[in-house]
């Protein structure tokens, strides 16, 4: 059964809109679920209650929500929820209510502090999102509560016969989409508690990852999983200092981001899963380290301090940890694997590990319908994913298990290194995932678009006069991941520093869309210029690139000679993985080689003699916009056989 999603989800839009002109169809059904299959499954009968404000929707109700609305009256955010907005809450019924004061030794809500008190009411609101049941994937909903914390929406009981959604995994949705004028409630059974734990004390109260705790404290890495928020960030001071810069484009707000928090993520094996391999304790681990990482780090083979990076056991438990709050709908499954995409295709996710000069590779396997695979074996067609125990919340993580041994070995460093790696320009960057803007959006969302300030990002320099913004997803644009970084008009100079890559001899590119109003560039990889400056104004039918639709030459059917004339002058067409929803650019809905908006600019073929990260400058030459979608490293003896995809 796949209930990664529910039929006729509207993805990452604001459903309210979209629910109140098809409420009437709605009605018509009466049963939640038809079905296990997630492509059958329709939703209940809407609730309509378009003339009430969600706070008075409560106030109406006593039966049901009396308690509730004391604590929304006592916390003085019943005012927030009878005020024009956009709202998603999941609302506790008063047996709830109870039950939770229970849970906590007391007898009413007035044995509570009030901050106590607010927090539980900001853990159940989301503001500025209209999020009904046809936007639930399985894991974490795109969008953070009011307490900046995550909710997650399960259907573990589908198999059983079971249709209730469950929210934080033990709550159930006992009677959904409520939708009143100025959002949309979900009555749910049980108080939504996230937890107060860190990622580490999180992990090593979990006895189903005794052994990996234990190894987790004795390498120390414990100590570099320990940042919650950067509390000297100021969004009055950053917001202020923006505000001459125009921030409405393309019909949205563009914004500063609110906060500036960090986060881990920890792929774990159980004890069990362990034991299977032959690991039963530390020395076991150690050993068997040893045999995979001597083996791709030779030189560092005779360090011995398991707390020194170079040491195998510490290479082995970091190549379990990610510096960035990765839920499992963020890997590549869904939030990612956008509209914007070609299901045909496989798509490819290169994630940094904590264990210094290794990447994990996350894919989809379209053929036998898989997602959030981790290190396909290409020869044996082995993989590890994770297990129906994921999305395990904590205060600056998140952690899984997995369902075998997950390692950097001989065969993993061999096939990152032999294949072409597509780098989305949002996945260099950590803070874009840990503040919730990777992975969010729908062109015409609030908070769907963000001005960068100096500093926020560690991987990305730029001038004072620099404007750097991060266009979340959009299916209507023509982007690989419907993302793309952007700059207004103006003489701009920034630095982008890169994951690392493999060594070996690349063919380096840039993916970008030229739509007359864009300017022109100097380019530098790794202080060396690229060439001569880059007018990214020139569309690609310019006799200077030499652009022909494929299919409009009959001499050229496929646009294959197209392809070699282009590359001599040192461009490429796009893809043909993905394609724009929208409609913006010719043929781009059917896919993006079919567009002459999009070009892959080659920067170069360079050797890189380590595994490194490397600096991408950039710098106006001319004034005008400058946008940017993915780099590219291509392994040349993978060029030939690279394909159009």
């Amino acid at each position: 059964m796949n209930t990664d999603k529910i039929t006729d989800k509207i993805r990452f839009g604001k459903p309210g809109y979209q629910l109140r002109s098809l409420v009437y169809i709605a009605l018509f059904f009466s049963v939640l679920f038809a079905s296990c299959n997630s492509d059958n499954i329709t939703r209940s009968s809407y609730y309509t209650f378009q003339e009430e404000m969600m706070g008075r929707y409560f106030m109406n109700r006593p039966d049901s929500f009396s308690e509730f609305r004391k604590l929304l009256d006592t916390t003085e955010v019943m005012g927030l929820l009878n005020a024009y907005g956009q709202y998603t809450c999941f609302a506790p019924t008063n047996e709830a209510m109870h039950d939770f004061y229970t849970s906590r030794g007391r007898s009413s809500l007035e044995d509570f502090s009030l901050d106590t008190l607010k927090k539980i009411a900001f853990d159940h609101i989301i503001k500025d999102e209209e999020l009904g049941t046809e936007n639930f994937l399985e894991g974490r909903l795109p969008y953070l509560t009011m307490s900046k914390r995550y909710i997650s929406v399960t259907f573990a009981g589908f198999q059983t016969g079971d249709h209730t959604i469950r929210v934080n995994k033990t709550s159930p949705i006992l009677k959904p989409d409520v939708i009143v004028h100025n959002g949309i409630i979900h009555v749910i059974g049980e108080v939504l508690k996230p937890t107060e734990k860190t990622l580490v004390e999180a992990i090593t109260e979990d006895p189903k990852f005794k052994l990996f705790s234990e190894a987790l404290l004795a390498t120390r890495l414990n100590e570099k999983l320990t940042l919650i928020e950067d509390e000297s960030y100021s969004y009055n001071y950053w917001n202020t200092y923006y505000d001459d810069v125009p921030r409405e484009r393309l019909g949205t707000t563009i914004y500063v981001p609110e906060f500036k928090k960090y986060g881990y993520t920890a792929l774990m094996e159980s004890d069990s899963t362990y034991k299977a391999h032959g690991i039963e304790n530390l020395e076991d681990m150690k050993a068997y380290a040893k045999t995979v990482y001597d083996a791709v780090f030779p030189e560092d083979a005779g360090v011995e301090d398991i707390t020194d990076p170079r040491n195998s056991l510490n290479k082995f438990v970091a190549y379990h940890l990610i510096n960035k709050q990765i839920g499992r709908t963020k890997f590549i499954i869904d939030y990612y694997n956008t509209s914007n995409t070609i299901q045909t295709y496989d798509m490819y996710e290169y994630v940094e590990m904590m264990c210094p000069k290794t990447l994990m590779e996350v894919r989809t396997l379209r053929s036998s319908n898989r997602t959030n695979v981790f290190n396909y074996n290409s020869t044996t067609g082995e993989f590890v994913t994770l297990t129906d125990n994921y999305d395990n919340d904590a205060l600056n993580g998140v952690y899984h298990e997995i369902d075998g041994i997950l390692q950097y070995d001989l065969n993993v460093a061999s096939e990152v290194s032999s294949k072409r790696l597509r780098l989305d320009l949002a996945s260099f960057f950590p803070e874009l995932t840990n503040n919730n803007m990777r992975g969010i959006g729908d062109g015409v969302n609030n908070r769907s678009r963000f001005i960068l300030p100096h500093g926020y990002v560690d991987r990305l320099e730029f001038s004072e006069q620099t404007v750097f913004f991060y266009y979340c997803y959009d299916s209507r644009l023509i982007d690989f991941q419907g993302d793309e970084i952007f700059l207004l008009e103006g003489l701009y100079e920034f630095t982008i520093t890169t994951p690392i890559i493999p060594k070996g001899t690349y063919e380096v590119r840039m993916c970008y869309h030229s739509n007359g109003n864009r300017g022109a560039v100097q380019m530098y990889w790794d202080g060396v210029p690229t060439g001569i400056p880059l007018d990214l104004n020139i569309l690609a039918t310019n006799p200077s690139i030499g652009y022909e639709l494929p299919g409009s030459n009959p001499a050229d059917p496929n646009g294959y000679e197209n392809d070699k004339t282009m590359r001599n002058r040192g461009y490429m067409k796009g893809p043909s993985s993905y394609k724009s929803d929208g409609g913006f650019y010719s043929n781009a809905t059917v896919n993006v080689r079919l567009s002459s908006n999009v070009l892959r600019r080659i920067l170069g073929i360079y050797t890189f003699d380590e595994v490194k990260e490397h600096k991408f400058h950039i710098k106006a030459s001319r004034t005008g916009q400058f946008q940017m979608d993915y780099l590219e490293f291509v392994p040349v003896e993978a060029i030939e056989g690279e394909g159009i995809d």
